[in-house]
């Protein structure tokens, strides 16, 4: 700690600090642009070394919260997290903390590759078409599986 603290100290201009903010905000766009979602950072304080992949909130999102339910009800919690590690080959922890259970996986923006997180938005948009072509065939319903979400 005392080697960063003085680090710092030296980065007066606080290139380094800027340059990692750049870097974790390019992975976390290109993670959301994978998964059909834009959204603007204003905050130029914020950095979000982790991000939650929440499929409640991005399925009520796009499809409404019937679609939401059904997900719930009809789904393992934890398939998301397997279906991830099976696909992207990357292992997330728990949305909510372990032994919880929900849809839901925090992911680190500080360790992989940009490609990394493009396959895991990649993974997460087609689980969801997945889930949504489970759920038309299940209730006779047509929601389109392509809406961005």
């Amino acid at each position: 700690m005392v080697l960063f603290s003085l680090f710092s100290l030296m980065d007066t201009p606080d290139a380094y600090k800027n340059a990692l903010k750049r870097l974790i905000r390019s992975r976390k766009q290109a993670l959301y642009r994978e998964i059909g979602i834009s959204f603007n950072d204003d905050d130029v304080n914020k950095v979000d070394y982790y991000t939650i992949l929440d499929l409640e909130f991005l399925g009520e999102r796009a499809y409404g919260r019937e679609f939401v339910d059904w997900l719930l009800a009809n789904t393992q919690p934890s398939e998301m997290l397997f279906r991830l590690a099976k696909d992207a080959r990357v292992v997330l922890l728990p949305g909510r903390g372990f032994g919880t259970q929900h849809p839901s996986g925090r992911v680190s923006l500080a360790n992989l590759n940009e490609s990394d997180y493009v396959q895991i938005g990649r993974s997460i948009r087609a689980l969801m078409v997945e889930f949504v072509e489970r759920y038309n065939a299940a209730t006779g319903k047509r929601l389109d599986k392509n809406k961005v979400l």
